[in-house]
């Protein structure tokens, strides 16, 4: 059987930068044994990988490339640009480059000796023109959804993934506190977020946040002061803001801020494609009263959450437990969006994507296992007045929770200048 086709030339890899890491060898491995085993337990003979952000997860690079594991046997990355990144980048041992996807039929039946007759794909993702492509490199095959193997194997993230996350948390400290810093009265919502966004940067972070999801994308800067936070839009969340035009409904806008309104700042990291969440409040000077009441309300609602998460229990049953606090706290109606615009979702999942499993939500009934990692962001909304939230990217223990972000829950006070 031919091993991996080594690219001639020098690496591009220079040892001074230090910041470019690979994903370890060991931890490909480990993923691909566990979705193998999945294959086996649900029959599926073997699966082939198209979306970029599965291949990433499976292989350790995200150049363009499909990606064939059989439920026994060794896996196949098929390379098609950049071959040479991509056989220095991925942890799959045999790795084979393409030209047309015409080629991977013959492929798989040279190195894995047939083509299968069942074949999982990832039916959440996959736009039907790929599933009709499918349908013809695969004559014969039958095609069913493996998508839902591969989530769950996501959702319970390893030690490594956790390390990134964590550094991730740390990062949006730095980014918050250095936004405290810097704001003031007069700034634009998108030009306040543009500061921290060159902080971020110039601390690792990668920009781009991923949701896994048609037609929902998400950003960094979702700047919201004082009645831009009580602007409902699109977007499948209690509050959206005004955003920039009608192409961007969503986030930060062209609004300058003024003192004593609150600040709904909702900021974002990503490093090495692993994403953090989180949300506190800033206000320039001080915050009326009545805020400040609704702010420790809607803190009181994510710790009796937090204090309920363990192993096992399900995200509906987490659910009720805030809408319960809620109800207590007097903040029902303005809680999870306006009356008649509510969400039915208090934390979801995250890692690589926004969206992995598993979901606070009100169907949802998966329990929750230890090393799955979410964000709980419950908010209230002011129709046309203000939004207040506070949210953390967390991880379940064995007891419990960890905080993945150690940023300080409080308000975050800018001095009247």
């Amino acid at each position: 059987m031919a091993r991996t086709v080594k690219p001639s030339g020098p690496s591009f890899y220079d040892p001074t930068m230090t910041r470019y890491s690979l994903v370890p060898r060991k931890e490909i491995k480990r993923r691909i044994s566990k979705l193998q085993e999945a294959l086996r337990s649900n029959g599926i003979e073997a699966s082939f990988w198209i979306q970029k952000i599965d291949i990433f997860y499976l292989t350790g690079t995200l150049q363009r490339s499909y990606l064939f594991v059989p439920a026994k046997g060794e896996p196949i990355h098929l390379i098609k640009k950049d071959f040479k990144r991509g056989v220095r980048e991925s942890g799959i041992e045999l790795k084979v480059p393409i030209r047309s996807r015409k080629e991977i039929p013959p492929l798989i039946r040279k190195h894995y000796g047939k083509l299968p007759k069942t074949l999982g794909l990832e039916t959440d993702v996959l736009p039907v023109q790929e599933w009709r492509m499918m349908e013809n490199l695969f004559e014969g095959c039958r095609l069913v959804d493996a998508s839902s193997l591969l989530l769950n194997l996501r959702s319970v993230k390893s030690p490594y993934e956790l390390g990134i996350m964590a550094r991730a948390g740390r990062v949006g400290q730095q980014v918050y506190e250095h936004g405290r810093r810097i704001l003031k009265e007069g700034m634009t919502e998108i030009a306040f977020a543009g500061e921290m966004m060159a902080k971020a940067f110039a601390l690792g972070h990668e920009g781009l946040l991923r949701m896994r999801s048609l037609n929902d994308e998400s950003y960094c800067w979702h700047i919201l002061s004082g009645k831009s936070g009580g602007i409902v839009s699109y977007i499948n969340a209690p509050m959206g803001g005004l955003g920039l035009s009608p192409a961007f409904p969503v986030g930060a806008s062209m609004k300058p801020i003024q003192r004593h309104e609150p600040i709904m700042v909702d900021f974002g990291i990503c490093l090495q494609g692993y994403q953090i969440d989180e949300t506190r409040m800033f206000c320039i000077g001080s915050l009326p009263k009545r805020y400040l009441d609704l702010y420790h309300s809607i803190v009181r609602v994510q710790h009796a959450i937090l204090d309920a998460t363990r192993p096992g229990i399900r995200g509906k049953d987490l659910f009720e437990v805030g809408l319960e606090v809620a109800e207590r706290e007097g903040i029902s109606d303005i809680y999870l969006g306006p009356p008649d615009n509510k969400v039915s979702f208090v934390g979801h999942g995250i890692g690589l994507e926004i969206n992995d499993p598993p979901f606070i939500a009100k169907r949802d009934e998966t329990p929750l296992k230890e090393g799955m990692t979410f964000a709980l962001e419950p908010k209230l909304v002011l129709e046309g007045e203000a939004a207040i939230g506070i949210e953390d990217t967390v991880v379940v223990t064995r007891d419990g929770i960890r905080r993945l972000t150690p940023l300080r829950q409080t308000i975050f006070h800018a001095s009247l200048k």
